[in-house]
């Protein structure tokens, strides 16, 4: 029976493995304001005077048709839309609440309902977002922290008269009224049970048995059907076995905002998708309609171009798995199929001759994606067995083929097989992520260790990578010194905020990435070596969902780079 039921577990998540980037849409009764999908416990606003703004929320211009055939355009095979966020404005007719879009406003049409038809036609999954816990329009709705406590005494609330009464009934609403649904987004279980999270996965499946239900349904490990990372939070190579994904914005906000004018680059989009593919992951990106019902043009327009790449280029995203290699590439990212490997070469890395180290197939060809012939490309393979160093060489014409990333297709005599130990690149760096440390607490001091491979020795700079969240001050988190030790060499000092990397494919805002040079050490002769750092930021892999925002600095991982001799 067991088995039973995790063959049907997989078989539910196969279409969305697959699919690799879907939309995400904030659209609520919060647009009127104009001020992010938090706007109502951000000010405090009264629940009588919160419900006057749905006399004003008339968005005649939404089109399901357009709506849909944007997300179509730029790639995206699934949409996830709130249907209920934690205003507790229902954007479609529920019957066991008047505060929705039909009922409470002179719109008077079931947007959700227009959505699942053109979804149908057009051949995207139509998905719903369901805040479950996090309701300040009803009375008795009860979360660990954010709670309408301006409108409500928090010890008069009844939980389970929310529950019962309003939540469960609105998701049997959505699971019944709509056809088939891709799945269920729950968002901030912020003190629900494990027995009522688990029953409440069990209730979504009792009326749709393939419907996904996100790892935000509870704070209780292993629930749901995937993982659904912190916002905008891209995870470490290696640091997820199972699906999962990462919600990110377009611009700052979620919900629609006309003072957030910072928008991600089509370039800067396409390298976050291929950096999350590459480690297992899909995209779900946000866009977040006015009240007028339209998405903004600059969202349009960046999906578009982000698009016109993705059409060109999706034999290398869709339906491929992880990257084999368990950590960065320096000029890129790898996706595999059997029996073939993906190259996305960042242009700027673009080079007459590239390496890659560590493939142990034999490759029976290469060629450019973007070459309409697939002329074969010249290579050479190597090995050096006292190293046991595996090195393919490849010739590229002079430029890259296509925009922002060029991808090299390696058709190979077997799935893929690569050398699993840390090791040098191309450029001598080594990159030791955390998420890969073996670590340990002893005396009060928290330690991290690696083994790692040598075969050009040298001089090197040791970095530390931290994600830094905005506005936070630095030295009132990292005030303690650190250690490293490394070839019966010892480094100690407290790092500082040395480089900060713009447009890193790994981070986003609210987070930037911050490189601290604790100092050099020389390593003059090949061969495996321990490093070890000690530091109290060293920390496990998180069990469970992650709150990442809760995090002012993460240590992510420690970088050898060589020093260039003149």
């Amino acid at each position: 029976m067991l088995i039973k039921e995790q063959t049907k577990e997989i078989e539910r998540v196969k279409w969305w493995k697959e699919a690799k980037f879907g939309m995400f849409i904030h659209w609520g009764l919060y647009a009127t304001l104009a001020k992010g999908e938090w706007v109502m416990a951000a000010s405090k606003i009264p629940v009588k005077e919160y419900e006057q703004f749905a006399a004003q929320f008339n968005p005649r211009e939404f089109n399901a048709k357009e709506w849909v055939g944007t997300a179509k355009r730029a790639g995206m095979k699934y949409i996830v839309i709130t249907a209920k966020h934690h205003d507790g404005f229902a954007m479609y007719q529920s019957q066991v609440e008047k505060f929705n879009i039909v009922d409470a406003t002179p719109f008077e049409r079931d947007p959700m309902k227009e959505l699942a038809e053109e979804c149908q036609r057009q051949g995207i999954k139509l998905c719903f977002y369901y805040s479950h816990v996090i309701d300040w329009h009803h009375p008795h709705s009860v979360h660990e922290y954010y709670n309408n406590t301006w409108d409500y005494k928090l010890e008069e609330k009844a939980f389970y008269n929310y529950w019962h009464n309003l939540a469960r009934p609105q998701i049997k609403e959505l699971l019944t009224q709509y056809g088939d649904i891709g799945l269920l987004w729950f968002d901030t279980a912020g003190g629900l049970s494990k027995k009522d999270s688990k029953e409440l996965v069990e209730f979504v499946h009792q009326y749709q048995p393939n419907c996904l239900v996100n790892s935000r349904v509870s704070h209780w490990p292993n629930i749901g059907d995937y993982q659904s990372k912190g916002d905008n939070e891209i995870p470490m190579y290696g640091e997820d076995s199972g699906p999962w994904e990462t919600p990110m914005t377009l611009n700052q906000s979620w919900g629609y905002s006309d003072k957030d004018q910072v928008w991600k680059t089509p370039e800067s989009i396409i390298r976050k998708m291929v950096n999350i593919v590459s480690k297992g992951g899909n995209l779900l990106l946000n866009v977040g309609p006015s009240a007028e019902g339209v998405i903004p043009e600059k969202s349009v327009e960046v999906l578009e171009q982000a698009g016109a790449w993705i059409e060109r280029n999706g034999e290398a995203i869709y339906g491929t798995n992880a990257s084999p290699f368990s950590y960065e590439l320096e000029w890129g990212a790898v996706t595999i199929k059997p029996r073939r490997m993906y190259l996305h070469v960042n242009n700027e890395k673009w080079t007459d001759h590239l390496k890659l180290f560590g493939l142990k197939n034999k490759v029976l060809r290469a060629y450019l994606l973007a070459d309409q012939e697939k002329e074969n490309l010249s290579i050479t393979q190597s090995y050096t067995e006292s190293l046991d160093h595996h090195i393919l060489g490849i010739n590229l014409p002079k430029g890259a083929p296509d925009q922002y990333i060029s991808i090299i297709v390696l058709e190979l005599a077997g799935n893929a097989q690569v050398d699993e130990q840390f090791m040098q690149q191309v450029s001598g760096s080594v990159n030791l992520d955390l998420v890969h440390a073996e670590t340990a607490v002893e005396m009060n001091e928290k330690t991290a260790k690696w083994n790692f491979k040598i075969t050009q020795p040298g001089t090197f700079n040791v970095v530390l990578v931290n994600f830094k969240k905005t506005n936070t001050v630095w030295e009132e988190h990292y005030n303690e010194e650190v250690k490293v030790e490394i070839a019966g060499q010892e480094l100690k000092g407290i790092p500082q905020e040395d480089q900060l990397i713009k447009d890193s494919p790994a981070c986003q805002y609210p987070y930037s990435e911050v490189h601290s040079v604790l100092g050099c050490i020389d390593i003059v002769e090949t061969g495996n070596f321990p490093l070890t750092l000690t530091s109290n930021k060293i920390r496990e892999k998180s069990i469970g969902t992650e709150i990442w925002q809760a995090e002012a600095v993460k240590l992510r991982s420690i970088k050898l780079v060589p020093i260039s001799k003149q």
